[in-house]
């Protein structure tokens, strides 16, 4: 029996372009930075990591791992990100969203669980202004490891002191959010982006 609800953050409990867009750029000013190169150049170089990436592992990696990749850390990544913008002024108070969050609340705990730092997270929830609903937030500085990396899930599983079948990860990359919460024994559940997340009110 489910007993707490696991959300993803990006492409989950939001979609945005302009955020996605913000932090793409992002990720070519850091490697242009560190790298002492121009942002078309790092645009060029880290695209073609992805791609790289992604036809090796099946699925689009993001830029953590891609800048990762040049031996740039996530540390550094997640400071430069977050100088570079914040990302809930491109985001706005989604009512319909929350509604279908606090009638989940009622019978379950709410958890995030995303790769993003803590920073730019915060933002993101009170932007839509759901942040007080959750009763657990966990990014990557919880337990510097992110998804899809098996052991993460176990942390959080450990963390959070509920049995694996009791936990529901929601999210929408299935490689990256869902099967590895579903190879420690979790439920899971898959959305497109927020707007699928009412599902949950007829799926448990």
């Amino acid at each position: 029996m489910v007993k707490i609800i696991i959300f993803d953050l990006d492409g989950t409990l939001y979609n945005s372009t302009e955020v996605y867009q913000k932090f793409a750029e992002a990720a070519y000013y850091t490697y242009a930075r560190i790298k002492n190169t121009d942002i078309e150049q790092a645009k060029d170089i880290i695209e073609k990591r992805r791609e790289e990436m992604r036809n090796e592992k099946g699925f689009a990696v993001p830029y953590t791992l891609a800048l990762l990749s040049f031996g740039i850390s996530i540390e550094e990544w997640h400071k430069e990100n977050i100088n570079y913008f914040n990302a809930g002024d491109y985001l706005k108070r989604d009512e319909g969203l929350r509604s279908i969050l606090v009638r989940l609340k009622e019978k379950y705990k709410l958890a995030v669980f995303t790769n993003n730092n803590r920073i730019q997270t915060e933002r993101i929830l009170e932007a839509l202004g759901i942040k007080e609903l959750f009763d657990y937030i966990f990014t990557y500085e919880n337990f510097k490891r992110i998804k899809p990396d098996p052991e993460v899930f176990k942390q959080i599983i450990r963390a959070l002191n509920f049995k694996p079948e009791e936990c529901m990860m929601v999210g929408d990359r299935y490689y990256v959010d869902l099967l590895p919460a579903k190879e420690q024994g979790m439920e899971i559940f898959e959305v497109k982006g927020p707007e699928d997340i009412a599902h949950l009110l007829n799926f448990l």
